[in-house]
This record gives structure tokens, C-alpha cells and sequence, in this order.
């Protein structure tokens, strides 16, 4: 059953202010924990440069149960629920960066960030929510174009720096000239008794590294490199990037392997 099931048909419809958007309590006790940031975020867009408490927030929104006539122990359930909506708006809005503490002090006054002001305008926040996803330590050869176009939200430019840096350490590591390129390199590089496959390990998994950095350039940097590509969300495109890395590390343990047995090259 709905979370609103919890409360009457008259309460359900009572309308409050939540940092200046209105919605109903049913609304409010119904929402997820991304809704509720959302909600928090239009109401502080409106006036960006203002700055509020969370304890002012709930303040306010209580004040419309109380105009209700609800009162004693309902009084205080009914302020749990608000009380459990803002801490999620502004936990979820805090943990990617849409507000920010006013002069460092969490416990006092929020402010909202530029980001927030972006997301709320656009109603999503599957980029900052994407960025995220990037925050961990990338490869190296990531993090000279990869991550700024990204962050700019130039998806299809990143996975594209991205696939092109494997290309690089692949045609480096296997220590081929500049007329091996492209998927046949990819094979030519980690087939059975390539430059870079593991002669240890079975065949199959041989020609499943193989078919990864096949499948990369021929799925993922083909495309970009000869027509305009779209991404329609960001989390494909991190995932594209983080395929990328797994594989940039793949190519500098063999890069490594490579070394110990032939020393000399």
C-alpha cells in the first residue's frame, strides 16, 4: 500500500510549504528520497541567494498541520513525517554537492550550490548522479580529457578520449607502429601468441580479452570517431568510460608481463 495509506483522506489533502514549493501531505509522505530532493530544490532555486535551516523548513510545513486543527500525539506522528522528509531532501541534495553548508556550519544554514541550480532547472539529476560514478581513482590516461569532457557533459567526447587512449597504450604495449590501429589491431595485439596476450591462461579467456578490446573499438570509438553520437544518459557513458579503464588496466599488466619476459625489447 502507498505510504499516504497512513494517513486520513482529510490529512492526506492538507497543503504545506516546503522551502516554498507546495504540496500535499499525502504528496510529502508518498515521496521517494530523490522527490524530496527535488522539491527542495525548486523551492531554493527560486530565490538562490536565499539561505535556510532545515529546522526552519520543517517549521513552516508543520505550521499548515497545525492550521488543520490536528493536534496532541497525531500532531507530533504528522511532524515525524515532515521532519523524515526534510532530512531526506537535504541528505540526498548534500551527498551530490546541490547544497552546500553557508560558511561551513552543516548545522545551521544551507544554501543552494550551482549544481542544484542546474539540476533544478533541468528536473535531473542523472549527470551529477553520473559524475559520481567517476569519482573514484580512473586510469591515468583518463584523466587529461576523459573526465573534463565529462564534467562538461560532453559525453560522446569522453567515451571517445577514453577508447582512444586504449588505442594508444594498446599499439605502445604491444610496440607496434602507427599503421596498426582499429579492431584489427585489438586482435592483432591479443590473439593466442600476441604481443599481449597471457600464454598462461587457457585459450578461451584469451580470445575473451581479445573480444573485449575488439568490442570496445568496434562498438564504442567507431562510432564516434566517424559520426556524431548522442548519448541518451550519462550513466551509459560512464560505463562505457569505466569499461576503458578496467581495459587500460588489462593492457598494463600485459604491458608488465611483457617485460619480465622479454627484457630486452
Amino acid at each position: 500500500m502507498a505510504k499516504s495509506d497512513v494517513l486520513s483522506e482529510s490529512e492526506r489533502g492538507i497543503v504545506l510549504l516546503v522551502a516554498g514549493e507546495s504540496l500535499t501531505l499525502g504528496t510529502l509522505v508518498d515521496a521517494t528520497t530523490s522527490e524530496a530532493g527535488m522539491t527542495l530544490l525548486g523551492g531554493l532555486a527560486a530565490n538562490p541567494e536565499q539561505t535556510t535551516g532545515s529546522h526552519n523548513v520543517v517549521t513552516i510545513a508543520w505550521s499548515a498541520v497545525l492550521s488543520a486543527r490536528v493536534q496532541g500525539p497525531r500532531a507530533r506522528e504528522l511532524q515525524t513525517y515532515i521532519r523524515r522528509f526534510v532530512a531526506d531532501a537535504f541528505g540526498w541534495a548534500f551527498a551530490r554537492g546541490l547544497v552546500g553548508p553557508l560558511d561551513g556550519h552543516p548545522a545551521q544554514e544551507w544554501m543552494i550550490t550551482t549544481n542544484g541550480i542546474a539540476v533544478a532547472a533541468s528536473r535531473s539529476s542523472s549527470h551529477v548522479d553520473a559524475t559520481l560514478r567517476l569519482h573514484a581513482d580512473l586510469h591515468p590516461a583518463l584523466n587529461e580529457s576523459t573526465r573534463p569532457d565529462f564534467e562538461r557533459g560532453a559525453y560522446a567526447a569522453a567515451v571517445r578520449a577514453a577508447t582512444h587512449a586504449v588505442e594508444v597504450a594498446v599499439r605502445a604495449a604491444a610496440g607496434f607502429g602507427q599503421d596498426k590501429y582499429g579492431v584489427q589491431m585489438m586482435r592483432d595485439a591479443f590473439k593466442p601468441d600476441g604481443p599481449l596476450a597471457a600464454a598462461d591462461d587457457p585459450r578461451p579467456e584469451q580470445e575473451g580479452v581479445m573480444a573485449l578490446f575488439v568490442g570496445l573499438i568496434g562498438a564504442l570509438k567507431n562510432p564516434t570517431s566517424h559520426r556524431v553520437v548522442e548519448y541518451e544518459s550519462p550513466i551509459e557513458a560512464v560505463d562505457a568510460i569505466h569499461l576503458a579503464d578496467m581495459l587500460l588496466r588489462i593492457v598494463d599488466r600485459a604491458k608488465a608481463r611483457r617485460a619480465v619476459e622479454a627484457p630486452g625489447e
